[in-house]
């Protein structure tokens, strides 16, 4: 028997005593290390966070809450072409630079192009895209996660002679809201068209469409032109970018708005007071920004603007702790993926995608942009193509 003895601890490390090998295990312990968890934003086109996964203990298997997925990241992307591979689809070089990410009451955030030809070869425009919101972190949405379906919609009717502009959707009191721009067409214009108005528009369940106001009924004027770029703030009102303010090389001076629930609209004034007014002469310049659209998104280290100067080749950002400034220049992001046999061309429009953002890199960005040409361009397809990239 004194042979035996010497086996007894081994024999009962084995059935749960406490050991150096077994330490922190118990009957009732998951044998293997926790997996992270993802939890989506209530908001669909906001940031995911990562939860606790819970230790069954009759299966001691780990499982992540009800409605969270187990964290997953996809190799390096490389150069990444939104919706690229999506069957019969074309965008145009512009088609991403107005970028609107919308989110809908039934839980996507879609990504609207300012026109694409279709599998049919309908030219059609604000095309809706769905990146796929289960696809590991850092996957490149080469496939639209839904059929390209134009979404939008006037009042009224549409009107052949306007275009329509979608530059952003957001969620306040539990409805969405869509910022847009109305055109109007002008064979005399250097660009075709003129700019008329913008608006808050709205998402309808019942047609599956964002239905945007008819021209005339504009609850800002031209001179303040809501809508560059947009983010939440702590008193249920969204913070919304104006940048038509002349006077600066290459870049436009924004001023800031806040809307309410019913969009009822306060002007940041010169005083650094909220007043009651769309008077965009009484308003402050915050910083320029490149034409129509740029994004603000909030990090644990405060805001961050993105944007791009007008022609150029960086995406550039502004810092500051709070959306009335002081906001100063902070670092560049990344130079542009430009095609190197046009010395023309340029990004513009860059857009954070907070949907696609990794829970476990809180300094990752992940922004599309457009890219154009003063020029003539290369002829190919692929080199104005929308990008999207991630960086910090």
């Amino acid at each position: 028997m004194r042979r035996l003895l010497p086996l007894l601890p081994f024999v009962l490390a084995g059935c749960g005593a406490r050991t150096g090998l077994s330490e922190g295990l118990t009957e009732t312990s998951c044998h293997s290390e926790a997996p992270i968890c993802v939890q989506p934003a209530g908001d669909p086109c906001g940031a995911a966070t990562t939860v606790d996964a819970s230790c069954d203990a009759a299966s001691h298997q780990w499982s992540c809450p009800s409605g969270s997925r187990i964290y997953a990241r996809a190799a390096d992307a490389g150069q990444c072409l939104p919706f690229h591979d999506t069957p019969g689809l074309s965008i145009d070089a512009w088609g991403l630079s107005s970028l609107g990410r919308v989110p809908t009451d039934d839980g996507r955030c879609l990504w609207i192009s300012d026109s694409a030809m279709l599998s049919d070869g309908t030219l059609a425009r604000n095309v809706a895209f769905l990146a796929d919101p289960t696809a590991p972190f850092g996957t490149c949405p080469a496939v639209s996660a839904m059929p390209p379906t134009p979404i939008v919609t006037m009042e009224g009717g549409d009107d052949p002679n306007v275009l329509v502009q979608i530059d952003g959707g957001y969620r306040l009191a539990g409805v969405t809201h869509v910022l847009y721009r109305l055109f109007g067409i002008d064979a005399s214009s250097p660009v075709g068209v003129d700019e008329l108005g913008g608006g808050v528009g709205r998402w309808d369940p019942q047609t599956q469409k964002i239905v945007v106001g008819p021209p005339g009924k504009f609850p800002w004027g031209l001179d303040l032109d809501l809508g560059d770029a947009f983010v939440a703030d702590d008193a249920g009102h969204e913070l919304v970018l104006g940048c038509k303010q002349p006077g600066m090389f290459l870049v436009q001076g924004c001023e800031l708005a806040r809307l309410d629930e019913n969009d009822g609209v306060e002007l940041f004034s010169k005083d650094a007071q909220w007043i009651p007014s769309t008077d965009a002469s009484l308003g402050a310049v915050l910083f320029g920004s490149g034409t129509w659209t740029s994004s603000i998104t909030a990090r644990a280290s405060g805001l961050r603007h993105v944007y791009a100067v007008d022609f150029g080749g960086t995406i550039q950002t502004h810092v500051a702790s709070s959306a009335t400034g002081p906001w100063t220049d902070g670092p560049d992001l990344a130079p542009c993926d430009l095609p190197s046999a046009d010395s023309k061309a340029f990004c513009a429009g860059p857009i954070v995608h907070d949907e696609l953002g990794d829970p476990t890199r809180p300094d990752e960005l992940v922004v599309s942009y457009g890219v154009g040409s003063s020029g003539t361009g290369t002829g190919k397809v692929d080199d104005y193509w929308p990008r999207l990239v991630w960086t910090k």
